[in-house]
């Protein structure tokens, strides 16, 4: 049974909006645009958590290169962009070319503040220092292939800034399984 504190309140606002676009012979692009604000000093649980992928999978919506719990913060705009180039210039490649291989370009970034309400509220032995990524907009890009075999898809990840994190990953790789029409 757990007590909550009647002085204790928050709210908060999250907003997203997303539009594919279909661009003839050129492929689809995929825009993602998502903003959020917490009101108030909040704890760690109830913070926006950047969505770090640790995993070899692609997750949509996540950044492939954050650990998890790299950025906390309790206002935040990211955006997603995704171009899939359904095949466009592999085809103009003689071997490539009967491989039927789809070319995929991603990008994403997010900007975010953590208040000094949240920030003393959470400083704590048990608690870790929390990062937003407030000095620059954190960015990174991805070049993918997909429809390999007709069901794999393999994308290639590179950072863009925010390299002085420990631990920081640069470079990785990820894949996902699935059926396109």
């Amino acid at each position: 049974k757990g007590v909550i504190d009647s002085d204790f309140n928050y709210d908060r606002l999250q907003l997203l909006y997303r539009q594919p676009i279909l661009l003839g012979g050129f492929g689809r692009f995929t825009s993602t645009l998502e903003a959020g604000k917490t009101f108030g000093g909040v704890p760690l649980g109830l913070l926006n958590v950047v969505p770090g992928n640790q995993t070899l999978f692609t997750i949509e919506g996540t950044f492939p290169l954050l650990d998890f719990y790299e950025f906390v913060t309790d206002e935040y705009a990211s955006l997603h962009m995704e171009h899939n180039f359904n095949g466009r210039l592999f085809a103009r490649i003689p071997l490539l070319r009967d491989l039927d291989l789809r070319e995929i370009v991603t990008f994403r970034s997010i900007y975010g503040q953590l208040s000094d309400e949240s920030r003393l509220l959470n400083a704590s032995t048990s608690n870790p220092v929390l990062f937003a990524p407030d000095r620059n907009i954190y960015y990174s890009y991805s070049f993918g292939i997909g429809n390999i075999f007709r069901v794999f898809r393999l994308d290639f990840h590179f950072r863009g800034n925010y390299f002085d994190i420990q631990d920081s990953r640069s470079f990785g790789i990820t894949g996902a399984f699935g059926f396109y029409f």
